[in-house]
């Protein structure tokens, strides 16, 4: 998934390589499935078919594909598994970044627009259509999570009860710490114009590139950010989140959501989708939805915190 993994066990040192081969093995299985780096996975057998070709995916692969399509629903499109392409064209997708990236013209996104949404789910055989030549799928904003439930669930399985696995950035928790008390989740501050005052308390996590620090046993943590993946044209800065509704990198002042739950694959992509909705809509959805979401927003040379109700109930406000 051209991403980084890590892993943590509270286990016997014995067990080291056969914990690293169950991780491998589980992981290895969602990167052939889902991967838009690798030609032979089934997401691109897809994305290669012409329109009113179709193909039937596996049952775990068919599995993300509905929580993204309900997602997708929820959001009202801010989230859509087949934004790919767009992200291709806007010089962030898997073949990499144009040398020298621009700005996709207008009437070449127009006619990109038509293939988002482009694809027709089949439940009864786990067959998707392709409805237009151009439609693709990518689950980039949505794999990684799923890949990290995956691992945690083979480690229960295997009897390892007490771990945390983190895919890309995406973190799940089960049991306890090795100190045996809650893992501590950061949630990590995202940089600002100019630098903040001193720091009152050398423990203050705000002046050490953290925003929060999470104490939780069982759960996943999921951030999506803007602040580390964008280029610039003439002044112009172009993040590499991009809306499906309207085919362009987001302008808003939100710098990153993180999302709380029980699911690191639904964590995932509801970050994503709050990124794109911004910080007003993204709050209002967060609370209709009762998810457990904080948003940091730019302001000025400082940065504001947004807390959903739920996360505030989970959580609680900032000290």
């Amino acid at each position: 998934m051209g991403t980084y993994y890590r892993v943590r066990v509270v286990a016997e040192a014995g067990d080291r390589e056969a914990i690293r081969g169950l991780v491998e093995e589980r992981l290895n299985a969602v990167d052939r499935a889902m991967s838009t780096y690798r030609e032979d996975s089934e997401i691109s057998r897809f994305n290669r078919l012409g329109a009113g070709e179709s193909l039937v995916f596996s049952e775990e692969t068919w599995a993300v594909l509905e929580l993204a399509w309900r997602v997708r629903e929820d959001s009202g499109g801010a989230f859509d598994p087949t934004v790919g392409p767009l992200v291709d064209a806007w010089g962030f997708g898997a073949p990499g970044r144009d040398a020298e990236p621009t700005p996709v013209a207008d009437d070449r996104l127009a006619e990109m627009r038509n293939a988002i949404g482009a694809i027709e789910l089949l439940s009864e055989e786990r067959r998707v259509l392709k409805l237009e030549d151009g439609s693709a799928l990518d689950l980039s904003a949505i794999a990684k999570g799923w890949a990290t439930d995956r691992v945690s669930e083979a480690l229960n399985h295997a009897g390892f009860a007490n771990h945390l696995v983190e895919v890309g950035g995406e973190v799940r928790t089960a049991g306890h710490s090795p100190a045996g008390d809650a893992w501590r989740i950061a949630i990590e501050r995202p940089p600002v114009p100019a630098t903040d005052s001193p720091p009152s308390a050398p423990e203050d996590p705000t002046q050490s590139g953290l925003q929060r620090i999470l104490p939780f046993f069982d759960g996943s943590l999921a951030t999506s950010g803007d602040y580390r993946n964008y280029w610039e044209r003439d002044g112009v800065r172009y993040s590499h989140t991009i809306d499906p509704r309207t085919g362009r990198p987001v302008e808003h002042a939100l710098a990153s959501a993180s999302v709380f739950h029980q699911s690191c694959a639904a964590a995932d992509a509801y970050a994503t989708a709050l990124m794109v909705l911004g910080p007003d809509a993204g709050l209002r959805w967060a609370d209709e939805n009762n998810i457990t979401a904080l948003l940091l927003i730019y302001s000025g040379d400082s940065l504001e915190e947004l807390s959903s109700a739920a996360f505030r109930d989970r959580f609680g406000n900032a000290d």
